[in-house]
């Protein structure tokens, strides 16, 4: 009876340590996955940072255009002068705030890849 005993504790043991060897490869697996998961989420978030400061640099090139023909014509005094002069800081200021941030990781990325073809 005690050697039937010691054999069950001595099988359960083996299989809890199976199954935990097991547990720890798969969530090696899912830790893996979710980096590379996270690692694309990164790009694709870089990618739309970026095609939006050029969207905002050329909003604003339109806007100082339309600032300058009116400024031509003697137009300064008017709401939609003052009205795009504003739109046009504000968008600067975005631009100013995240144009550094976008640099900073886009220099991330390009060192990873060329880390990456070595």
């Amino acid at each position: 009876m005690k050697k039937k005993m010691e054999a069950v504790v001595i099988l359960n043991f083996f299989r809890n340590f199976a199954h935990s060897k097991k547990t720890l490869r798969d969530s090696k697996t899912m830790e893996k996955e979710n980096h590379i998961d996270r690692a694309l989420a990164f790009i694709e978030n870089l990618k739309k940072l970026g095609t939006q400061l050029q969207r905002a640099g050329e909003q604003q090139q339109i806007m100082l255009q339309r600032m300058l023909i009116k400024s031509q014509n003697n137009e300064t005094d008017t709401d939609e002068y003052r009205e795009l002069e504003q739109r046009s800081k504000d968008l600067q200021a975005m631009i100013n705030k995240w144009r550094p941030i976008y640099e900073e990781r886009h220099k991330m990325l390009q060192d990873a890849e060329k880390a990456a073809k070595k």
